[in-house]
């Protein structure tokens, strides 16, 4: 029965592609990963592998089965001072084409240029990527993931960024209904600890974060990167689903915001 269901899907798919019609998905989701100066390769590369490992999850692959439609449109940036997209957007509907998303992730070169941490540039850019991009979303998700405060158009020192600000709710203005962020503290000025400058929770909560059950997490370092964004991935896939918390706790923001923005009529 499934292989009759996944087989009709493909049809329909290849049916609204050539008309020219935008293809139906589950999710939208746009991963954006932050490859600033101060992620060095070896951080590089347990992102990286972490991206990759996800999408050769078996419980992701068969979360993404199990949705009404059976598929979500997927695509990966690398941010810094400037943006820039590391795979295309990629329909994934099972095991097949989810590890061929992973495979081009692993072959990725790191993109973006710069080395200051450009988080409102890296928002707008990952927000302009769904207009026209060949697929139609139940929901529309940004997944941010960095390890410091915005530093292009803010001081970094700054608890309140309101570019970064601005960028949020343009981007749940137009097509987007959540945003959510994973924050790596492996430095001392930006994370959860006592004496850090910034606290990521309190800025993400203030400044990124939006949307019906927006929520973002921690890590202590990027070793803990693979496991917290697949749990966070999964959970994006299925916002019901209950997955233990890889960090120091996971906070909902500004939801109430989130909801009577989400509330305008979908494209």
């Amino acid at each position: 029965m499934r292989r009759k269901v996944l087989i009709s899907f493909v049809c329909a798919s290849a049916m609204w592609a050539g008309t020219g019609q935008a293809v139906p998905v589950d999710l939208e989701l746009a991963l954006l990963n932050d490859v600033s100066g101060s992620v060095d390769s070896n951080d590089f590369a347990l992102q990286r592998n972490g991206y990759e490992a996800a999408f050769r999850d078996g419980d992701i692959i068969s979360k993404i089965m199990d949705g009404s439609i059976g598929s979500i449109a997927v695509t990966l940036v690398d941010w810094s001072s400037s943006a820039s997209v590391a795979v295309d957007w990629t329909q994934i509907s099972d095991a097949a084409s989810a590890n061929a998303f992973a495979d081009a992730i692993a072959e990725a070169p790191r993109g973006g240029s710069g080395t200051s941490t450009g988080m409102t540039n890296g928002l707008n850019f990952g927000v302009d990527l769904f207009t026209d991009n060949g697929y139609e979303g139940t929901r529309n998700v940004i997944d941010v993931s960095g390890d410091g405060s915005e530093s292009v158009d803010c001081i970094y020192s700054s608890p309140v960024c309101e570019p970064l600000q601005a960028a949020r709710d343009s981007a749940l203005a137009s097509d987007i209904d959540t945003i959510n962020a994973l924050w790596i503290d492996d430095r001392e000025f930006f994370g959860d600890d006592p004496n850090d400058q910034i606290n990521a929770l309190d800025y993400g909560a203030t400044n990124v974060i939006a949307g019906p059950g927006a929520f973002q997490d921690i890590v202590q370092d990027f070793n803990g990167f693979s496991d917290a964004i697949s749990a966070k991935i999964l959970r994006e896939i299925d916002p019901e689903v209950s997955v233990p918390a890889p960090g120091a706790l996971g906070l909902m923001g500004l939801g109430l915001f989130g909801m009577l923005v989400g509330a305008r009529r979908r494209r």
